[in-house]
């Protein structure tokens, strides 16, 4: 059985602290998440938590400026990088076990310290711009941006995570002050530390409750607005001029939350589907017709809802070709079984994925600390067992509830003057 070394506890300032023991490694891992993120904005400050996380890089109390930070971490041989998503923002650092201290203490700077000054403000907005653009000019990043927006419309994680142009423009430095005490406080984050930390544990829990103490709980924050179910059918074709099609489907359930068992069925499925090149649609799409060079499923869990999202690249004049063969093998998951052998290697597949993920200790804060805090209870070796178990009636159960086409949306990016021809095939009209 794959047994992690896991401990979490609560600080008095409502900060969750945990640690993963790795005996033998001579790296320590320190990753900070935050809940901040587009659904937790507004459509008038959408894009605030990710030009947030900019900004905190411009100094902080004991590290004023860019290079201070850059050359804690750096000076020492480590590196330190940091993502805003729609539910979460993550802080973090490699750095030799030696200097425990300096990696532990970065995050917590960068979060819960920032200086945040009005000059910074000016320059990283212009970076943001630029940034937008170059997301503009990157049709295969593009088209998940659009998929969110056709699946969830109006709902807040319908909004892209780096806003708009419009907002970034006219933020301004008491927005990002308010935004901050609403969401930066410990009793919204969770801190973990990853490595060969068995003998300094306590005191590292220690320093990082000492750093912490001066800052206040603050209020919970309320909910966010809770998704359920799917609305289906949102359709968004953006006209660019593109060598190729990028397209996107996708289907939400509530059992792809973090807190749901059945999201472990939805893991399988998606291996048999979509996930390397032994699955379904790659060896049809790809191998068989040649029509895509990048054709792949994936599935993503939030807090109260996820998605199982198919993505290809393909030749305009075969498009319609490769979505009729990706509705195909979508209409063979409702229809038969899932085969014995088939099942077993899909199984094989993902458990040794979430075998390689434990000992990766990027892995192991995503799972330990960003999806406890998001609502996630099982360990690597509980999820092993529930993907062990999954049968082929649950696959085509579940396949009969996500892949009707009222349950799908898409998004399409390429030299479209209309989205008829999508309409068509979706049986949209």
């Amino acid at each position: 059985m794959l047994k992690i070394d896991y401990n979490e506890e609560t600080l008095s300032n409502g900060l969750r602290f945990a640690t993963v023991n790795l005996p033998g490694f001579n790296t320590i891992t320190n990753f900070l998440v935050i809940r901040s993120g587009s659904r937790y904005e507004t459509k008038q400050n959408n894009g605030i938590a990710h030009f947030l996380e900019h900004m905190v890089f411009k100094g902080t109390k004991t590290y004023p400026t860019t290079l201070d930070i850059a050359r804690a971490i750096e000076g020492i041989g480590g590196y330190f990088n940091a993502w805003t998503s729609v539910d979460h923002t993550s802080y973090w650092n490699i750095v030799p076990s030696r200097q425990w201290k300096i990696g532990a203490l970065m995050p917590l700077e960068l979060a819960f310290f920032p200086r945040l000054r009005q000059e910074d403000l000016e320059r990283e907005r212009g970076v943001i711009l630029e940034e937008i653009k170059m997301i503009e000019d990157d049709p295969a990043r593009l088209v998940d941006d659009l998929l969110m927006q056709a699946t969830f419309s109006d709902h807040p994680l319908g909004q892209f995570i780096i806003g708009t142009p419009g907002n970034i423009k006219k933020m301004s430095l008491a927005d990002f002050q308010s935004y901050h005490r609403q969401h930066y406080h410990p009793g919204q984050a969770m801190f973990l530390v990853i490595g060969n930390v068995g003998r300094i544990a306590e005191s590292l829990k220690k320093f990082v409750q000492d750093k912490t103490a001066p800052i206040a709980g603050g209020s919970k924050l309320s909910s966010p607005e809770v998704f359920r179910g799917s609305k289906g059918q949102g359709l968004l074709v953006k006209r660019k001029q593109t060598d190729q099609t990028h397209f996107m489907l996708g289907s939400t359930w509530e059992g792809f939350a973090l807190s749901a068992a059945q999201r472990f069925v939805g893991a399988v499925l998606n291996s048999v589907l979509g996930r390397g090149m032994s699955s379904r649609l790659f060896l049809r799409i790809r191998e068989e017709q040649g029509l895509a060079y990048a054709i792949r499923s994936e599935i993503s869990s939030l807090e109260d809802t996820g998605m199982i999202s198919i993505y290809g690249g393909v030749n305009t004049d075969k498009v319609e070709r490769a979505l009729e063969s990706l509705l195909i093998e979508l209409r063979r998951l409702q229809e038969e079984p899932v085969g014995k052998v088939e099942l077993e290697k899909a199984k094989a597949h993902l458990i040794g994925s979430l075998t390689l993920n434990s000992d990766r200790p990027i892995e192991l804060a995503k799972w330990y600390g960003t999806d406890r805090l998001l609502g996630a209870k099982e360990s690597f070796a509980e999820a092993i067992e529930l993907a062990n178990s999954v049968t082929p009636a649950q696959i085509q159960d579940l396949a009969q509830k996500i892949f009707s086409l009222k349950r799908l949306s898409m998004a399409v990016i390429g030299p479209y003057e209309s989205d008829e021809v999508f309409r068509a095939q979706l049986n949209m009209n």
